[in-house]
């Protein structure tokens, strides 16, 4: 645990549990795979005892339901560089959270995120999603929207970013530094099945300002609908229900 502590070198999913079953796991094994990858991580379970471990922390809880944290760190001695690559993993299991409502955001703008393949990954170096949470949370905020090194939508403390203009939804792409997200992926391929036209790219500050709507995604809380940006107002009503 000394690197994880130390270092912040380790990889962790956020996977809720209902009925007893983790929801998109072979889309959270899969992240964790490409991650573990990224990180050169070596030794990883199997997608069975990956699940496994998840269902019998859940049930060593008494629990049905419940937001699990699995953390995959690289068990070596070392300073930076470490001794080996192998790893071991640890699971956490929380009650889950009750679900969230139309939220009010800011943009947090005291420190920026780079777009490479770090970015991609859920890993212990979460600091800016930290102090972005703390920022949110001094101005009387739910969550605060990240921008990256261009100074473009990134993503926010927790969540992807999804805004509506017209039939068209926009997300910012992956090359933009956001997080890999399970829920992103999930919600992308949902709203392609509606029939919407979705696109990854280039997210401004000026498109928020003219989208119709507005929503965030994770795997815990699913969609949640943003009534206010600064000083825009958003209603995403008309909207949600056609893509839940």
């Amino acid at each position: 645990m000394n690197r994880a502590f130390i270092y912040g070198d380790l990889l962790f999913e956020t996977i809720k549990v209902l009925d007893g079953k983790p929801l998109l796991a072979h889309s959270h094994y899969n992240r964790l795979c490409n991650s573990a990858a990224i990180l050169k991580y070596e030794g990883l379970l199997s997608f069975e005892a990956f699940v496994a471990s998840i269902e019998e922390a859940v049930k060593a809880q008494g629990k049905k339901d419940a937001r699990v944290r699995f953390v995959l760190h690289r068990n070596a001695d070392g300073f930076y560089t470490p001794s080996h690559n192998q790893t071991s993993y640890f699971v956490d299991v929380f009650e889950l959270p009750e679900p969230r409502s139309a939220i009010q955001l800011g943009l947090y703008t005291q420190q920026y995120k780079p777009c490479t393949d770090l970015s991609l990954v859920k890993s212990g170096n979460a600091l800016l999603y930290t102090m972005a949470g703390l920022w949110a949370k001094e101005q009387g905020l739910d969550d605060a929207l990240i921008l990256n090194e261009h100074g473009c939508i990134c993503e926010a403390t927790s969540s992807s970013v999804f805004v509506v203009k017209g039939e068209t939804v926009y997300t910012p792409a992956l090359s933009e530094g956001c997080v890999d997200g399970v829920m992103r992926r999930h919600i992308i391929s949902r709203l392609q099945q509606a029939d919407y036209s979705i696109t990854e790219t280039m997210v401004s500050i000026d498109q928020l300002e003219q989208a119709d709507a507005v929503f965030l995604t994770n795997a815990i809380q699913g969609i949640v609908s943003v009534s206010k940006f600064e000083e825009i107002v958003y209603d995403l009503q008309s909207f949600m229900p056609r893509i839940i």
